[in-house]
């Protein structure tokens, strides 16, 4: 049967000289050097928290290519910087950020066909840029690409989830529920292609949250962090809070899915060492 395995690893977190992520990601190398999946893409938030700083995107590429599958990459709101209209995050999305994340791993979107399915990655800081040339240019591509795909199911990669809870939902007020999806402008225009292009799966990560659900013939799942979860347990959550890694079996007609990691890796509560910085 021509089936595809591949493994999606999202919010790695990995930082030169920070290595409170670090043994979950060697626990997740290991696995994958024994599994030995047909592809591995990582999808955003590969290094620590600044888009700035050089070091831990050479660490983290100087990790991640020690796999011995091929990788394509993807960037997150900490690999390039935030949405410009919805994020949150200081340091936003420009052309110097994204020229660093393409010299260390070589590219922000893709596009191929195996086992009877179409898969496309782009880049979801783009999504929102108040009038970036780039964004432009990932549109166009992006509407060829998925027209070039048409015939087969296509799952879409990116790293932030369309919304949180319906497709209708509008901008939230709230800034921290804001950044967690993409603005409402791009979801709809990104949706309408969905739609029109056979999109059947939409996979994202940033949230450190496992979800699984279809709505109107497209499944969205949400993969968790490899690195660690994020905000305090009485925060409220669209997900489960867990730490781990999807493991994907694509062929035609079809796919299967299983979260993998729970029972191995650190589950790693952030808040607890952002409030031990707090107070030194």
């Amino acid at each position: 049967m021509d089936e595809l395995r591949l493994v999606q690893v999202a919010d790695l977190h990995l930082g030169a000289r920070q290595e409170h992520h670090l043994d979950n990601w060697l626990k997740v190398s290991d696995w994958i050097v024994r599994e030995r999946p047909d592809l591995v893409v990582v999808n955003g938030d590969l290094i620590m928290g600044d888009p700035d700083n050089d070091a831990d995107h050479a660490f983290a590429r100087s990790r991640i290519e020690q796999l011995p599958v091929p990788c394509r990459y993807l960037p997150g709101n900490h690999d390039i910087g935030d949405n410009v209209v919805s994020g949150k995050m200081a340091k936003r999305v420009n052309d110097a950020r994204r020229e660093r994340f393409l010299k260390h791993f070589g590219e922000e979107r893709w596009a191929f066909a195996k086992a009877g399915w179409g898969f496309v990655g782009i880049n979801s800081q783009l999504l929102g840029s108040d009038g970036q040339p780039a964004e432009d240019e990932q549109w166009t591509w992006l509407e060829r690409t998925l027209r070039e795909q048409e015939g087969q199911p296509i799952a879409l990669f990116l790293h932030k989830p369309l919304f949180l809870d319906h497709p209708s939902e509008p901008d939230h007020e709230d800034p921290t529920l804001r950044q967690s999806c993409i603005d409402s402008v791009s979801r709809t225009r990104l949706l309408d292609l969905c739609r029109r292009h056979g999109v059947r799966l939409v996979s994202t990560g940033h949230k450190h949250q496992t979800r699984s659900f279809s709505l109107d013939g497209i499944y969205y799942l949400w993969a968790p962090s490899t690195a660690c979860v994020n905000s305090p347990p009485t925060t409220l959550h669209w997900g489960t809070r867990e730490v781990g890694f999807i493991d994907y079996r694509f062929r035609r007609g079809g796919f299967d899915h299983r979260i993998v990691g729970a029972d191995f890796l650190f589950r790693h509560e952030n808040y607890i060492r952002k409030y031990g910085s707090a107070s030194e």
